[in-house]
């Protein structure tokens, strides 16, 4: 089994080291985990979510050493603003690593935690604003491997109110889904939304289902494991139904390179 999504203390909300959630890992007999910590480039000075690249490998191939059972690979999950693609295509050419997740957390420099962003809007237009977003990051930025928990912005409807269907949007996520295609990057099924009261992984079936149907094939389960005890969290369960719905494989990444691997 593998977990393609785990922070670590590298990320502001993670206090666990690298070491001590690729110890629980073993424990929950997980071959292999990526450690993606989240990395945010800002304009505004002193608000960079950012650290060390060759530090935090050197962790990583530390761990690696010392935990036998185990292989930790590299990885970033990336919440850049637009502007900020550049600089960030700068920084990574000069520590290569194994897989970099593009996550939209925010829209328009919103963060989607901020009711800002939802205020005297109707639902549908926060939903074309957000994936919208997503579809011109894709579009403008070519430097990642997987589209992080497409539809994040699920777990935001009940707190603010919005109810709707997926049929009025489906059109919008039909075009990023055609876009990860044509370019060649893989879908994250991201576990955490089980920790909600979605009560399901991101994205939902429908979405799944439509990536399939369009001729999508490379997939990846991540946890999104800020604790220890979330690491893999019903990723054995996910798999089974993933393969029902007709995906036999998995994208592992090294060195940005994709190989697939069967479920």
């Amino acid at each position: 089994m593998y977990d393609f999504h785990v922070h670590s203390i590298f990320s502001a909300d993670c206090k666990y080291s690298i070491e001590r959630m690729a110890t629980e890992a073993i424990k929950r007999k997980i071959k292999l985990i990526y450690i993606a910590d989240h990395f945010e480039l800002n304009e505004i000075p002193g608000y960079d979510m950012t650290f060390g690249l060759n530090e935090y490998k050197k962790e990583i191939q530390r761990v690696n050493r010392k935990l036998q059972e185990i292989e930790v690979l590299s990885a970033l999950e990336l919440g850049c603003d637009k502007s900020q693609f550049s600089r960030f295509d700068e920084l990574i050419k000069q520590d290569p690593l194994d897989m970099i997740i593009l996550s939209t957390h925010k829209v328009g420099g919103i963060y989607l935690s901020n009711e800002k962003f939802y205020s005297e809007k109707h639902t549908l237009n926060i939903y074309e604003e957000y994936y919208a977003e997503i579809l011109d990051n894709i579009k403008s930025f070519d430097n990642f491997d997987v589209l992080g928990h497409l539809d994040l912005i699920d777990k935001f409807k009940d707190r603010y109110y919005m109810d709707l269907e997926f049929g009025k949007y489906k059109n919008l996520v039909s075009d990023i889904l055609k876009e990860l295609i044509k370019r060649d990057k893989a879908l994250e099924i991201n576990t955490a939304g089980y920790h909600t009261i979605l009560g399901r992984p991101y994205p939902k079936m429908e979405v799944l289902t439509m990536y399939k149907k369009l001729g999508g094939e490379k997939l990846i389960i991540g946890s999104d494991a800020h604790l220890p005890d979330l690491i893999g969290f019903k990723h054995k369960a996910l798999i089974n139904t993933i393969k029902k719905l007709g995906f036999a494989n998995i994208a592992i990444y090294r060195k940005r390179k994709a190989h697939l691997v069967r479920l």
